[in-house]
């Protein structure tokens, strides 16, 4: 059985892509348990150790502007100081620098015959790693470590498709929907979050979480 399968149980597979996938969020407690805690200052020393070439420490969206955290590598102690100082420790394409995470990768290509990335995010407690954005991919994430609490919107100002690469500015504040929705994940929760949709999030506590990111081709 496919990870997703296990994840969106009861319903089936077909279900879910017909009712949720590329249209509406949706969310599960306690169905990806087998990540639980899977994400551990070890496993980020191992990737940080590795000298992966896409380690940031951002804070609401902006890089450092230290010359030397923008390289896109990092050493273990500028992650800490880094993350001391409030900022989320992203790690971009981190299922090329670690095996366990490949393997997940590797699972949610052979379910969607799609391109997949996977990012990782540490972020301290009352921190937010980003502010409203939204992103090409269709986004599951899984919440290892924590509590995180998820703020959702449809986008009515981007185009569909959405334009590739996405623009640096998204233009946020032309966006007139005030509907929102909010989601509180805990560890071992799942939330699937469409391509295009505005979203934000806020750790409650240290929180860590990775992002899949499942790339449709454009309609």
């Amino acid at each position: 059985m496919f990870i997703i399968e296990e994840m969106v149980a009861p319903q089936s597979l077909g279900s879910f892509l017909e009712t949720y996938f590329g249209k509406v969020p949706c969310a599960a407690p306690f169905q990806a348990l087998r990540f639980k805690d899977l994400i551990s200052w070890g496993l980020l020393e191992e990737i940080l150790q590795k000298n992966h070439p896409d380690c940031w420490l951002p804070y609401h969206g902006r890089l450092p502007e230290e010359k030397m955290l923008r390289q896109g590598t990092l050493s273990v102690g500028q992650a800490q100081r880094g993350v001391q100082e409030g900022r989320t420790l992203l790690v971009r394409h981190s299922e090329q620098a670690h095996s366990a995470l490949a393997e997940i990768a590797k699972d949610f290509r052979e379910s969607f015959h799609l391109p997949v990335d996977i990012q990782l995010y540490y972020t301290p407690g009352g921190e937010e790693g980003f502010d409203w954005h939204y992103d090409l991919e269709d986004v599951f994430v899984i919440q290892s470590v924590g509590e995180k609490e998820f703020r959702l919107k449809a986008n009515t100002v981007a185009p569909r498709p959405l334009p590739r690469p996405l623009p640096k500015d998204l233009h946020f504040e032309e966006e007139r929907n005030r509907m929102e929705i909010r989601c509180l994940l805990k560890a071992g929760d799942w939330l699937y979050i469409p391509s295009g949709y505005w979203h934000k999030a806020r750790a409650l506590s240290t929180s860590a979480h990775l992002s899949v990111g499942v790339l449709t081709p454009p309609h």
